[in-house]
């Protein structure tokens, strides 16, 4: 397993070389550290989301305080919000060391 893991990182690595080819990276950063705080947001809104349809539905089968229709709507909402929560938060982990490896090619240009 971690062989698999070691081989999606190499090629992780391989379309973010491929994505920096012929661009500038000082130019790069500030749109990739945009891009993180925006992914941020929207796995933060997404992780709200959930938890405020889990609630909505745990309140109408606990204490029945909310309409059936609005727990109904919760549980349409609940699974999107957590497949929307999955992807993001795979999206922002790529961003991220596309970052990372950003700040290692300008440390590297600055150091030469």
């Amino acid at each position: 397993m971690d062989c698999s893991r070691k081989d999606e990182a190499i090629r992780m690595e391989i379309d973010i070389e491929q994505e920096l080819a012929g661009k500038n990276p000082a130019r790069v950063a500030p749109q990739v550290r945009k891009q993180i705080r925006i992914q941020q947001l929207r796995v933060r809104s997404h992780l709200i989301m959930a938890l405020v349809a889990a609630g909505i539905v745990s309140l109408h089968l606990l204490l029945d305080w909310i309409p059936l229709w609005m727990a109904v709507c919760a549980l349409i909402v609940f699974p999107i919000s957590l497949l929307c929560l999955y992807g993001d938060g795979r999206l922002l982990k790529y961003q991220q060391q596309k970052l990372t490896l950003i700040e290692e090619i300008l440390k590297s240009r600055g150091k030469q």
